[in-house]
């Protein structure tokens, strides 16, 4: 073998990325009580250090992160169980109170999650 292959180092996932990869493999559940504090503990990571560090790969912070998970699984839920109603969905992802939860997803959709939800029973493709 080729001497070059012993002295070649495997690339390391970067923290951010394994920031990434921890929150997006949490559950409906474990998602809405998801803190930072919670992520550097299962990380074995320091929480300073890990907001630091992730704050300068990404350009966002991991509560930003972490928010914007929730509201697109919350699209999902939206879609997939129309047997919830919204504000089931809201209190499940962890909001505390629906009009927060209904704002907040019309900022980011640029519709309330009603009408989302109206749309999507209209086009089941999307």
């Amino acid at each position: 073998m080729k001497k070059e292959f012993f002295n070649t180092k495997m690339k390391r996932n970067s923290l951010s990325d394994r920031v990434v990869e921890y929150v997006l493999t949490r559950t409906i559940d474990e998602l809405a009580a998801l803190t930072v504090e919670s992520v550097a503990f299962n990380l074995n990571i320091n929480r300073s250090h890990l907001s630091r560090t992730f704050k300068a790969e990404k350009n966002f912070t991991i509560e930003e992160f972490v928010f914007k998970i929730k509201i697109i699984r919350a699209a999902t839920m939206l879609k997939d169980n129309v047997d919830l109603t919204i504000k089931e969905i809201s209190k499940r992802m962890g909001f505390c109170r629906c009009d927060y939860f209904i704002r907040i997803f019309k900022r980011y959709f640029g519709i309330t999650p009603a009408r989302y939800r109206e749309l999507i029973r209209k086009k089941p493709y999307i």
